[in-house]
């Protein structure tokens, strides 16, 4: 017996002659004592071939450059609340995520209670939010609520589920909770938002249009009665002054009342499109992608959408105006219409992150001149981030600074990234023809206010001036009391 076999089932042999190596990341390898022999497949039989003096001491199958020993059999819950208890230790102590979804998916096929399963259905949200997959951890979210009382307030709250509250599914997840608004009645309100005086009027005229019909058609029975005549007939002469009357008073209500209504069916349109605008993404950049919503109140975006030499064009005449634009809130999205959508990958760097950094290495100098001691007697000073900004998490007082509705202000930046390039698009296209922009220029912008009303459409190179000189400061009170006031195009 020169020879040793190390296999589950007997092939063909290989020589260890030639055979030795380190294992690589695509192909497997056994490890026997010191050696290491590679093999074709991982259900290869290795055959070593024995010197002798070589000690056989263990044999471990490595794939992919990792020792992978034998797989501990998944643990079988006994019941539903077993699989919560043990999910919960998978997420908060093992972090393993995977694990934990297995074991909450698994309670809720075991005929747990009311109690047992809102249980499984939250925390099975908050381990599908730890891996990404942001559509089911909603869903989860929203069955847990509606079917199972959970209460919304606790899910606004938990840190668990902070980065699914950034995303465009938990907006949608708001629309379908029991309690919550429905998207079409978010565009409702919106839409009699702008116009606060219109459903009162509608309802004025319509009942004095339906009081008006019924004495036309009082006065047109008495009109029919004086023309037959007769001695109980009523005077000829009164019922046509009348009838005339009621008449015109009908057609000029029932065209007031047409008129409101084709206005609201407008700004129903209208405001369904801003709504499109407002579920468009924007990517951030770190794996973190925000619908456009998130920026209402705090960011004045304006696409630019058109070809690479327009969007280039444009950008470069807003560098003179840069400060003035970035003091009324101003964002550029600059979309690029006759080209592909671009491969993930590194993007040019936004001016305000260069001045982040910038900053950033100024406190650093400062910090290495202290030689290791902070400005309070040794005490740490706050950590900062990779852009030059504060760290959120380094005090409580700093996050309630730093975060606003939902954004930090490395947020804001000069330069919004466009993701999903082929919605931005397909809204951009609409937003034309909605307009009735010339179909003969295809370069064109959009300018949106802090409400996330369209301001304005137009072709060309935006007037970047007459924008600065049109746009309050940021925290005008101009801004507070008359963003959002005016047209819609």
């Amino acid at each position: 017996p020169d020879l040793t076999v190390i296999s589950f089932n007997m092939l063909k042999a290989c020589s260890r002659t030639g055979l030795v190596s380190r294992p690589s990341a695509s192909q497997p390898a056994v490890r026997i004592g010191f050696h290491t022999i590679r093999c074709k497949s991982p259900f290869q039989p290795v055959i070593f071939k024995s010197s002798g003096n070589v000690a056989l001491s263990r044999a471990v199958v490595v794939y992919a450059g990792k020792t992978e020993a034998a797989k501990a059999p998944q643990y079988q819950p006994k019941n539903a609340k077993d699989a919560i208890e043990t999910g919960l230790v998978a997420f908060n102590e093992r972090k393993d995520y995977k694990e934990a979804v297995r074991l909450f998916e698994a309670s809720l096929q075991m005929k747990p209670n009311d109690e047992e399963a809102m249980a499984a259905l939250y925390n099975l949200g908050c381990a599908y939010t730890k891996l990404k997959q942001f559509k089911p951890a909603a869903d989860s979210i929203v069955k847990a609520i509606n079917d199972y009382n959970l209460k919304l307030s606790v899910a606004l709250k938990d840190d668990d589920l902070a980065q699914l509250r950034e995303r465009r599914e938990w907006v949608e997840a708001l629309t379908e909770v029991k309690g919550g608004l429905s998207r079409q009645t978010k565009i409702d309100l919106r839409t009699e938002a702008r116009a606060p005086f219109r459903f009162p009027r509608v309802i004025l005229l319509g009942g004095l249009a339906i009081g008006a019909a019924l004495g036309l058609y009082i006065i047109t029975l008495r009109l029919i009665r004086a023309v037959q005549g007769g001695p109980d007939a009523p005077d000829l002469e009164e019922s046509i002054r009348n009838f005339g009357i009621n008449t015109a008073a009908l057609v000029g209500l029932g065209f007031f009342l047409y008129r409101d209504l084709k206005e609201k069916k407008k700004s129903v349109k209208i405001t369904d499109r801003e709504e499109q605008l407002s579920r468009l993404q924007v990517d951030m950049g770190s794996g973190r992608v925000l619908p456009l919503i998130r920026f209402r109140g705090q960011v004045r975006p304006i696409i630019l959408a058109g070809s690479r030499a327009y969007v280039d064009k444009a950008l470069k005449s807003a560098e003179p105006h840069y400060l003035n634009l970035r003091d009324r809130g101003v964002s550029v999205v600059p979309v690029v219409m006759d080209e592909p959508a671009p491969k993930a990958g590194p993007t040019e760097l936004d001016p305000d992150a260069k001045i982040r950094a910038l900053k950033k290495e100024f406190m650093k100098q400062q910090a290495d001149s202290s030689k290791g001691f902070s400005k309070r007697g040794g005490e740490a000073s706050p950590a900062t981030s990779s852009d030059g900004e504060q760290d959120a998490s380094s005090s409580g007082t700093d996050k309630k600074e730093a975060v606003l509705g939902g954004l930090v202000d490395a947020d804001k930046k000069w330069r919004l990234s466009a993701y999903d390039m082929e919605e931005w698009k397909t809204w951009i296209t609409e937003q034309r023809a909605f307009a009735k922009l010339p179909t003969d220029e295809k370069n064109c912008y959009i300018q949106v206010q802090l409400d996330g009303t369209v301001r304005t459409s137009g072709v060309g190179t935006p007037d970047w001036s007459k924008i600065t000189e049109d746009l309050p400061l940021l925290d005008s009170l101009r801004t507070r009391f008359t963003d959002g006031v005016g047209p819609s195009i």
